[in-house]
């Protein structure tokens, strides 16, 4: 009886000195990598947007980040190298703007912020010159329409124009067209003009741009809008 008894308790310490000898040996062996850090945050879109209000030189900008954290990103993000303020926005995703009033417009803006690696990532949208917005000639005929020009390069394939037309009766329309001009000049066609009744009307013009882009399975959409003071005119038969 004490005989087998020794067998067992000696069978015992054998095989617990084998499982921590193998243990032991697992242990010595490499190890399983940490998890990396991401690199970059995870948007699944980002939307830029600027507004000039020509009239009352005001600037008006929006960085939207599509994500599912509601942590603000670490570090400032920029526009033109000016702080943007961070706004709680759950339905939308992180959000950032920017309001700037007597300030003056510039042909480029350029939105900035700083990845989870420490890169600079930006965003840039740029338009071309667009001045001196006018209705060509003494006005618009009701029967041959009329021009409204401008002084730059024609409009892209990249670009907008959209125009709200009123009278002194209250009668309006909007023309939006998006797409290439011939030259600097687009025309509005007798039906629009139509439209108005015979004396003073304004114009209100609103010149765009819209980039969309893919980049590392994020959607980036940019959307710069200049907004004109009032055109006066004149509208004839």
């Amino acid at each position: 009886m004490m005989t087998n008894r020794k067998h067992s308790v000696q069978y015992f310490f054998k095989m617990l000195f084998g499982a921590l000898f193998v243990g032991s040996l697992s242990g010595c062996g490499p190890s399983s990598p940490p998890p990396t850090t991401p690199s970059n945050y995870a948007f699944s879109k980002i939307n830029c947007y600027v507004r000039y209000l020509a009239q009352t030189r005001e600037l008006q900008a929006d960085m939207t980040f599509r994500t599912d954290s509601t942590k603000a990103i670490e570090g400032q993000v920029f526009l033109n190298e000016l702080p943007m303020i961070f706004r709680k926005r759950p339905e939308v995703g992180l959000q950032y703007s920017l309001s700037k009033s007597s300030t003056k417009f510039e042909q480029k803006y350029t939105f900035g912020y700083t990845e989870k690696d420490g890169r600079n990532a930006t965003l840039e949208i740029e338009i071309n010159a667009f001045d001196s917005l006018k209705i060509a000639s003494d006005g618009l005929s009701k029967s041959s329409g009329g021009l409204l020009t401008w002084q730059g390069p024609a409009l892209g394939s990249e670009d907008g124009l959209v125009l709200i037309f009123s009278d002194a009766k209250g009668n309006t329309f909007s023309i939006n067209h998006s797409g290439i001009s011939k030259g600097n000049k687009f025309q509005i066609i007798p039906e629009h003009a139509n439209r108005l009744e015979v004396g003073t009307a304004t114009v209100l013009a609103t010149r765009k741009k819209t980039i969309i882009k893919k980049e590392n399975e994020v959607t980036k959409m940019l959307t710069l809008e200049y907004y004109f003071a009032p055109i006066k005119f004149e509208v004839k038969e």
